[in-house]
């Protein structure tokens, strides 16, 4: 019966080995081709972490290496290649995200968990399932799935970690300016702010976002002029964004004294600060088709006219 199991371990170790290193390849490409979003996910986690607000880029930023490292070692996974060294690295990287994963969940942390970019948006609980599932891979792989590893294959391990690093580099710098004045900017493509409590697609059509908190006085006070956008036919539809839970007090009593007539959804923390940094709230902006056309802040927000002139711009 042991016999069996261990022959059937040798048979599907190689096989796992491969696929853990497409994961680590998947994640790692993920990270590189967005570092921006990144970058705010890893702020999120510094913050919870309790690092002081004016240290988060100093420690963010060279998080956003971590990308082209797991790249290059999932390549390594792939091709066999030092698996003593590559199996190890891939091991810790996966202990170091359970600790970090874990520990939102613990905190109940309401922010992305970053792993997977834009192409996944999941909570902490279920990376640190997830992962937790990825270290029992890489034990079963360290034990039965190097049988024969593979030689002369440093440059392109080497290769791959370079050209995602260059790609990180070539990805994030050009667009510096979203991480030091937010990411809502004209221009900018909104990926992956996923929507809790709404069916809303904001990368297909037009729609008005609104970002408010349901405790900000400023918030309220705009809630009358965003209804009057909310029930003119001709624009597009409002969503108003926040961070708190669906199931929130603070939700709950400001939709019963506002009494909003528009579609509201609830945003990760990381996307809240990744659209609201160094900016007051509310804060409005029209999108389309996931690119932002427009930004207003509290102290300017359009007029219906204004509204109507700009979104009908453009074929809209």
């Amino acid at each position: 019966m042991m016999d069996s199991v261990k022959s059937q371990l040798i048979r599907i170790g190689p096989y796992v080995r491969v696929a853990m290193g497409l994961v680590f390849v998947v994640a790692g490409a993920a990270k590189s081709w967005d570092p921006v979003l990144f970058y705010w996910e890893a702020v999120s986690y510094y913050e919870l972490l309790g690092f002081a607000f004016e240290n988060w880029a100093r420690f963010a930023k060279p998080t956003l290496v971590l990308g082209p490292i797991e790249f290059s070692v999932g390549v390594a996974l792939i091709v066999n290649w030092r698996p003593a060294i590559t199996l190890p690295s891939g091991l810790g990287l996966m202990l170091l995200f359970v600790g970090i994963t874990g520990y939102a969940w613990q905190q109940e942390a309401d922010i992305n968990c970053g792993c997977f970019g834009a192409l996944v948006d999941r909570t902490p609980g279920e990376a640190l399932l997830e992962d937790l599932v990825m270290v029992g891979a890489l034990l079963l792989a360290w034990k039965w799935g190097t049988q024969r590893s593979s030689r002369g294959m440093a440059r392109w391990v080497g290769l791959a970690g370079i050209l995602a690093l260059v790609l990180t580099g070539a990805r994030f710098y050009p667009e510096s300016a979203r991480v030091e004045n937010s990411d809502l900017a004209n221009g900018v493509r909104l990926t992956g702010v996923g929507l809790t409590g709404s069916d809303i697609d904001l990368t297909d059509g037009d729609y008005l976002i609104l970002l408010f908190s349901p405790k900000c006085g400023h918030c309220k006070k705009a809630v009358p002029s965003v209804n009057r956008w909310a029930d003119q036919a001709d624009l597009p539809p409002v969503i108003g964004l926040h961070s708190f839970g669906q199931d929130s007090e603070a939700l709950r009593l400001f939709e019963a004294s506002m009494r909003p007539r528009f579609e509201i959804a609830t945003i990760s923390n990381s996307d809240w600060k990744r659209l609201t940094w160094r900016h007051g709230f509310p804060r409005m902006a029209f999108v389309r088709d996931g690119v932002v056309q427009n930004v207003w802040e509290r102290n300017e927000m359009p007029t219906v006219q204004q509204l109507r002139q700009i979104t009908t711009a453009s074929g809209g």
